[in-house]
């Protein structure tokens, strides 16, 4: 485990925000492994080698007057309260360009249940799961409580996540004679940063990378939960 001493820091690119870890990549994952658990998530994807773990899909519970710990549930929920909303977190470690540091990524993909057919009673049916918006208050959220867990006074962690800061534009689509193709105007550090939280945020599992080459190997991902945690029986959504 990584000592409790305030060795975190959040780091930025436009209004993108990580953390900078005074640890070793296998101290990182230990915590990172422990973190998750203790905020009531099950880990559906550990990656050690590529330092990307993914919790399963857990009910959100981000609108109800509830603590903290009660907000996600992986338990059974009665359909009188269920949300009809699903959350997931990718965790990706990346060795630091700061000597002994690391650095942490959170992603946050959503799902929610819509009506894909109307019968002719005007009442909605057949509904199905699809992907919401990541929320990006919410993978603040996470990492300002990662900070804590680090070791950091929560009043600084807050401090440190609270300001948002607004970038202009620095990506666009290019159409020349050799095809279309995405024109980041940025470093390569903050591209190949910005492009891996793309990624995780829009449901690919990065499967290998070659940095050296900037690289991604990826494959999709279905976005929907697995059967057995989407709700059953005929109750409608409120």
């Amino acid at each position: 485990m990584l000592p409790t001493s305030p060795d975190a820091r959040v780091a930025r690119a436009g209004s993108e925000r990580w953390l900078v870890v005074k640890a070793s990549p296998d101290a990182a994952w230990a915590t990172l492994k422990d973190f998750w658990t203790k905020n009531g998530f099950v880990l559906a994807l550990e990656q050690p080698a590529l330092g990307i773990m993914e919790t399963d899909w857990a009910e959100s519970r981000a609108d109800k007057p509830e603590g903290w710990l009660q907000q996600f549930s992986n338990k059974y929920i009665s359909f009188a309260v269920d949300t009809y909303k699903r959350d997931k977190f990718r965790t990706r470690i990346e060795r630091g360009s700061e000597p002994g540091t690391v650095e942490i990524y959170i992603s946050h993909r959503g799902a929610e249940q819509k009506p894909m057919k109307i019968a002719s009673g005007g009442s909605p049916e057949d509904w199905n799961w699809t992907p919401s918006p990541p929320n990006p208050q919410l993978e603040a959220e996470f990492l300002e409580r990662l900070m804590v867990a680090l070791g950091t006074p929560a009043p600084a962690a807050a401090q440190a996540l609270a300001a948002d800061s607004k970038a202009p534009d620095r990506a666009r689509i290019d159409t020349g004679t050799d095809g279309v193709r995405l024109v980041v105007d940025d470093t390569f550090d903050r591209a190949w940063r910005r492009v891996g939280l793309a990624l995780d945020r829009t449901g690919f599992t990065v499967v290998d990378r070659d940095r050296s080459k900037g690289l991604y190997f990826v494959r999709y991902a279905n976005p929907e939960p697995r059967e057995e945690e989407k709700p059953k029986g005929g109750w409608p959504i409120p």
